[in-house]
């Protein structure tokens, strides 16, 4: 039987020696096309049947975000964004622009690897991450939130999800997820007679100390007195 055809991956970067070590580092699993601008990534989306694209923010004479609606046009390939310039203004035109990833250089070829991985395995563009991971937070409010695991069920890796998630919601999904866990102990201890350590283990926390500083962060009262002030006879 002959060996099964390696996934190809298209790298566009204007610096021939991002280029070079890329197609080194990706080459014993992806068969890779590099190119430095945006006409040779269109001609080589025409002709070869590419699985995922990692493209430089800033290229020489055009701006890689611009290429993105180019880019989708001619390919369903998930479009993974690999630049050295980290400013606020740069990712914010990459969320807006709906890449499927960012990542800053110099990247760990592992990774790298890691998250082309992901988002093969999800076939690229995984419908609303943000409210995916919005729902998968409010049916789990008693579980342990580990973000990295919740990202890869997801596709995209922790950092992006962090930075969709904010951008929706203006908080991170830890923020986000002790926010609802407090909402939800807040309407026990008004209207049900569980006792406050019932009401912990009941939004995912089994010490009550912390569930009690948890609560006052975000109600700015412990839990009795949240019970004592909304008229509940119930102390604990």
């Amino acid at each position: 039987m002959p060996p099964p055809s390696r996934p190809h991956v298209l790298i566009v970067d204007d610096e021939p020696s991002v280029r070079e070590a890329l197609t080194v580092a990706l080459s014993g699993t992806y068969t890779v096309h590099a190119v430095a601008a945006g006409n040779a990534a269109c001609d080589i989306l025409r002709t070869h049947p590419i699985a995922a694209i990692i493209l430089d923010a800033v290229l020489q004479g055009e701006h890689g975000l611009d290429l993105v609606g180019e880019l989708r046009v001619l390919s369903k390939a998930p479009i993974l964004i690999l630049t050295g310039y980290g400013s606020e203004d740069l990712v914010v035109r990459a969320l807006r622009a709906r890449v499927d990833d960012y990542l800053k250089k110099p990247v760990k070829l592992a990774e790298l690897q890691a998250a082309l991985d992901r988002l093969m395995a999800h076939g690229g563009n995984p419908s609303d991450p943000v409210a995916r991971a919005r729902s998968h937070l409010d049916q789990h409010l008693s579980k342990a939130f580990k973000a990295k695991e919740l990202a890869a069920q997801l596709g995209v890796s922790e950092a992006h999800l962090r930075r969709l998630f904010r951008a929706a919601h203006g908080k991170t999904p830890r923020r986000y997820l002790l926010e609802m866990r407090m909402q939800r102990a807040a309407v026990l201890l008004r209207t049900t007679r569980l006792g406050i350590k019932q009401i912990a283990l009941e939004v995912g926390y089994a010490n009550l100390v912390t569930f009690g500083r948890s609560f006052r962060r975000v109600h700015n009262m412990m839990p009795s007195g949240f019970r004592l002030a909304t008229g509940s006879d119930v102390q604990k």
